[in-house]
């Protein structure tokens, strides 16, 4: 019986090599670490963090009829609103030194405004831009970061009012019994501005990380600030507290308000108040990259 032997062509025994695409290929891996934070990338990609602030602060005005004054608008009319009340329920007259009241406010009022915007913005950054958690792959901490960099800008036109209206009453007063001149210890603003921020972003990493989870909190999140401004002794002098002033120390946020009053108006320094922040700001800050980290993984199957 003879064998038949089947041979096959060498060339076609050889597969077809894949076409050259020219695409690469990306492979996303967390990074390790009990935070996780891989810092170079967030270095590399930080013009996508320009972005979404300007982004963000373009959305926050457009169609609006007076645009980017609502930056100015708003604290303004916070300051007449809460000098009214302060007026009638007898604040004006605890105030240290020959401020003006109006003054007092703003200088309370402008750290606050930034806070409040931070936080509002910020615990709802997430929920806002669930699209770009599972439509594309970007340092996610980027979204609750942006607005925080938007609060900024707001700051800053804010901050260009303030000084305005220091020069007036610096003016008005000159010359008088109750002559009105601003501290030489401003300078210590910036700092007081940098921890500010620390403090902002930990409390927006924490919150955008929860409201994403926990879909409830973004009605409890705009409560919160708005019994802020009583709970720091935003809008009246904290000497209201008497005896019990120290347990300011345990909010995290009234040593910064009356830090930048400090700095401003030449009020005394609240030293444990100032230490207390600058700790609870920073053990905020690690706490919220902490948790943001943690369950950042989740986002996507969640959004």
């Amino acid at each position: 019986m003879s064998q038949v032997s089947l041979s096959v062509p060498e060339s076609s025994a050889a597969l077809p090599a894949a076409p050259e695409t020219g695409a690469t290929e990306t492979v996303i891996r967390p990074k390790k670490g009990w935070i996780g934070v891989d810092w170079r990338e967030l270095v590399s990609h930080r013009e996508l963090l320009y972005f979404l602030t300007w982004r963000d602060v373009k959305v926050k005005y457009k169609q609006a009829m007076f645009g980017s004054a609502w930056a100015i608008v708003v604290p303004l009319a916070s300051v007449m609103i809460y000098t009214i009340v302060g007026h009638f329920a007898g604040f004006s007259s605890r105030t240290e030194g020959t401020t003006p009241y109006a003054v007092y406010i703003y200088a309370g009022l402008l750290p606050w405004l930034f806070l409040q915007t931070a936080i509002n913005g910020g615990g709802m950054a997430l929920v806002n831009n669930q699209s770009l958690l599972s439509k594309i792959y970007m340092p996610r901490i980027f979204i609750p970061s942006s607005m925080i960099g938007s609060a900024i800008v707001d700051f800053a036109m804010s901050s260009i009012v303030f000084a305005a209206m220091l020069a007036f009453y610096t003016f008005k007063t000159a010359g008088t019994d109750h002559a009105f001149v601003p501290s030489w210890q401003s300078v210590f603003v910036l700092p007081l501005f940098v921890l500010l921020v620390i403090a902002a972003l930990g409390t927006a990493y924490l919150l955008s990380a929860l409201t994403i989870m926990f879909r409830d909190l973004r009605f409890i999140i705009p409560f919160i600030t708005q019994l802020g401004v009583w709970l720091t002794a935003v809008v009246y002098p904290q000497r209201i507290f008497g005896e019990y002033r120290q347990w300011l120390a345990l909010n995290p946020f009234a040593g910064i308000v009356q830090g930048f009053r400090s700095a401003i108006l030449g009020e005394p320094w609240q030293m444990m108040q100032l230490y207390s922040s600058i700790v609870l700001s920073i053990l905020l800050f690690v706490l919220g990259l902490f948790y943001f980290k943690r369950v950042e993984r989740r986002f996507a199957d969640i959004a």
